[in-house]
């Protein structure tokens, strides 16, 4: 099974100081990462919209990245939010907060803040 990730899930989980990587391959996933996610994390943490919270999330994530062996993917052309919906829909699952995402891709990981664990949306897997 493959997750994909997407930016505000990953500063999420940064912010709240969860291992979502550890804890996805755990549950048998492989951890992709597109690169345009990458840039988005890059262009956010420029921009004067992320808080100094945010920004050290940022941070924290891309270095994470840039020394992990987390698959990197290319999406191609085309908004990413239109690519996660249409890998969701082909049955990866996708972490990621935003609400149009979840609302229309049937396989989301979740967080689950009271435990800092993260994980498919119950009844899925």
């Amino acid at each position: 099974m493959e997750v994909i990730l997407d930016s505000n899930f990953i500063v999420s989980c940064f912010r709240k100081n969860i291992d979502f990587t550890g804890q996805l391959e755990e549950q048998g996933f492989r951890v992709l990462i597109p690169r345009e996610v990458v840039q988005e994390l890059k262009d956010l943490r420029r921009s004067d919209k992320a808080s100094r919270d945010e920004r050290l999330a940022i941070d924290l994530a891309l270095a994470f990245f840039a020394r992990t062996k987390v698959k990197h993917i290319s999406l191609g052309a085309g908004k990413v939010d239109d690519f996660l919906i249409k890998k969701g829909k082909q049955g990866a699952y996708i972490a990621s907060l935003d609400r149009e995402i979840k609302r229309r891709v049937p396989n989301r990981v979740v967080i689950f803040d009271a435990q800092k664990r993260v994980g498919p949306e119950s009844g899925q897997v």
